[in-house]
């Protein structure tokens, strides 16, 4: 018979792997996506569309690990926005890391979800400052919002 520390471990790290399954998995509606907007659009516009999707979520992953994580889950100022852990550094637990990877790639589905609206409708540069702006403002606010109590904070609508 194990310790029972042992198995205390052992549901940890099982928890672990299952975040970062979960992590793959909305990484992978960052595809499904692609494959809908871009039968959705002309075929002139399909790589567009493409390289729009893969450069939103490069920039948005960039953005969310400077300011966006901070203001997501940082201290609470008031229940409206995080106020620290900007530059999210990897000192934490693996949980807290995978954790982070998992919320990452929702930032990167969210934004994708609004470039299908706007396929053939708006320029590179413009969406990507549409990208930008979601990624710093609208999604890790409201997730703030609603999510920050999760690490012992609360939020507005909690």
């Amino acid at each position: 018979m194990k310790p029972l520390f042992y198995l205390k471990t052992t549901i940890k790290m099982q928890d672990i792997i299952w975040i970062i399954i979960a992590s793959a998995f909305v990484l992978l509606m960052q595809a499904g996506f692609t494959c809908l907007e871009t039968g959705m659009v002309r075929s002139k516009n399909s790589i567009n569309v493409a390289i729009k999707n893969l450069m939103d979520l490069c920039l948005c992953s960039a953005i969310f690990w400077i300011v966006g994580y901070g203001i997501m889950f940082g201290s609470s100022i008031n229940g409206f926005i995080g106020s620290d852990n900007f530059f999210f550094d990897g000192d934490l637990n693996p949980k807290h890391l995978a954790f982070f990877v998992f919320q990452m790639m929702f930032c990167g589905t969210a934004i994708t979800i609004i470039s299908g609206a706007v396929a053939e409708r708006m320029s590179v540069s413009g969406y990507m400052l549409v990208s930008a702006i979601t990624s710093i403002l609208i999604y890790p606010v409201i997730g703030h919002w609603a999510w920050s109590g999760l690490l012992d904070e609360q939020g507005i609508l909690l």
